[in-house]
């Protein structure tokens, strides 16, 4: 797999944590303003958006290892790290530490985004450069 790929999956997996952090900001602020029923999915959320995190970090490994901005795979790792702190503290009831570190979450993912949303993606390669390996040859006729 080429770094073209990689860069996509990653790009896929950083929009879809972007969204889902704005989502989970937006039921913390329902669950502050009153609505505690939104704290039940508040949690349910934010595990979702530590499994995305782990893709993330997965899809960032595979682009560093195909050339890609090498900066990119620590920083999904720390991501993904401070998720599984901001878990502990949610659970804890530590609200302001939890709420602090949401915000440096959110944060932090934006610049990820930015970061891997402004990598220029490799331009395909044409069929004619590829090995024979990469497409079906025909069998010679006998």
């Amino acid at each position: 797999m080429s770094l073209r790929p990689s860069l996509l999956s990653l790009r896929i997996t950083t929009v879809f944590q972007s969204i889902l952090m704005l989502l989970q900001v937006a039921l913390a602020g329902g669950f502050l303003g009153g609505h505690f029923d939104m704290l039940a999915m508040h949690g349910t959320l934010g595990r979702v958006i530590t499994v995305t995190a782990l893709l993330m970090a997965v899809a960032a490994f595979f682009v560093r290892r195909r050339g890609g901005p090498s900066a990119v795979f620590p920083a999904s790792v720390v991501v993904l790290l401070a998720l599984v702190a901001q878990i502990a503290l949610g659970l804890a009831r530590s609200v302001a530490l939890h709420v602090l570190l949401g915000v440096i979450l959110a944060c932090a993912v934006a610049v990820l985004s930015h970061r891997v949303m402004t990598t220029p993606l490799p331009a395909r390669t044409p069929a004619a450069a590829r090995t024979p390996d990469d497409t079906l040859q025909p069998e010679p006729a006998a």
